[in-house]
């Protein structure tokens, strides 16, 4: 008679038994840096098709194409983005954090009032989220217009 030992299968089973556990598991979370007023694309591993922003006031995303998200920098601060396939299955879990540009930026700070500057290689004003808004007003009615008048251009609207 044949005397065949319960260790092996035993480790055999929890073996098989871990690795079909891990195959289920989500996609683990993993860090992505934008800049604010800045696009970043991301390649996925898996194919998405529905994407979950947890706060769209930070950062907005798009699918390029099946793989490739445009990931664009609101406003300062971290969210989550989740990714999910066509059956509802998470192919990607992100933490998203928007940060201020690169060292061209400037503050300048009047009592409690702030105003932001991009200095590269002449200061001038930029719109920042933490200005100060009456200050910053007459800076979004003009970048308004002119990017107004720049959409006209471009489709032909002469008028």
């Amino acid at each position: 008679m044949t005397h065949v030992s319960k260790r092996p299968c035993r480790a055999l089973a929890c073996a098989a038994a871990l690795s079909g556990g891990l195959l289920a598991l989500p996609a683990w979370a993993a860090d992505l840096r934008v800049e604010v007023n800045h696009s970043h694309l991301h390649t996925l591993k898996h194919t998405a098709s529905t994407l979950i922003v947890g706060n769209p006031a930070i950062a907005d995303v798009s699918i390029s194409n099946n793989n490739t998200l445009v990931v664009f920098g609101k406003t300062y601060g971290m969210t989550n983005l989740i990714a999910l396939d066509a059956t509802g299955r998470q192919v990607a879990n992100l933490d998203v954090r928007v940060t201020e540009s690169g060292g061209t930026n400037m503050v300048v700070n009047r009592g409690a009032s702030q105003l932001s500057y991009s200095c590269a290689p002449r200061c001038v004003r930029v719109i920042d989220t933490a200005d100060e808004p009456t200050l910053t007003d007459s800076l979004i009615s003009t970048t308004k217009s002119v990017t107004g008048y720049a959409d006209a251009a471009a489709s032909g609207d002469t008028e």
